[in-house]
């Protein structure tokens, strides 16, 4: 069973201090932890922990050939573990935090087992206070919807609570939260694209690189 901890516009600062608190600790540990985002609630463990990632997959019923999103706290944290095009620095200096996912290449030197080799690495910086909260007190962090694959992403705590049974240590509850998806945009090469339309969008993507090309419907 896990920890449930209130973390909504009704709990005090300290007792959200303490609730993030037992997310990093327990996150550190090599557990899971639930937390509210900017879109819906999220999964998360440790980005460099395998038996962690391990333990996510199962709790999700994924297999291991899906590559796993990273998140962290700061865009500093994310550019140690991603190599940034100048096209795709713009739009996360830009954009994030925010519900943005930029497809990326993973930095060389990183030994981590996220999914295939040579797959795109999806980054994102949530506006969410306490999900950067915890965040930044992990570093890169695998983050991903709190949902069994394959279905709608969750957005109560007691949602993700049946779909991840007893896996998660430590839930972080911030009440309901209203249906949103991230825009994800695919920066891997010079040809930049969306391909899929999400909170931010086509317009708002292109007032910073007017360049975008619209992919999602494809």
């Amino acid at each position: 069973m896990s920890q449930v901890y209130k973390v909504d516009s009704q709990t005090s600062a300290a007792d959200i201090a303490l609730a993030v608190d037992a997310a990093i600790s327990a996150v550190k540990a090599g557990g899971l932890a639930v937390i509210p985002t900017d879109t819906s609630y999220a999964v998360i463990c440790d980005a460099f922990n395998n038996s962690a990632i391990t333990k996510l997959r199962m709790a999700k019923k994924q297999n291991s050939d899906i590559a796993l999103p990273i998140a962290a706290g700061s865009i500093e944290t994310i550019r140690g573990v991603a190599k940034f095009s100048t096209i795709a620095n713009d739009l996360a200096s830009a954009l994030w935090p925010g519900p943005l996912t930029l497809l990326t290449v993973a930095q060389d030197s990183l030994s981590w087992n996220i999914g295939q080799a040579g797959s795109a690495l999806a980054v994102r910086v949530p506006h969410h206070e306490v999900a950067q909260a915890v965040l930044a007190g992990v570093g890169p962090t695998v983050m991903t919807g709190a949902q069994s694959m394959g279905q709608a992403a969750v957005q109560t705590v007691e949602q993700a609570q049946a779909a991840l049974s007893d896996f998660v240590d430590v839930d972080l509850d911030g009440g309901p939260l209203s249906p949103r998806i991230s825009t994800v945009i695919d920066a891997t090469t010079d040809h930049v694209r969306m391909i899929r339309s999400g909170e931010l969008s086509l317009a708002q993507i292109r007032a910073v690189l007017p360049s975008v090309i619209d992919a999602s419907a494809s």
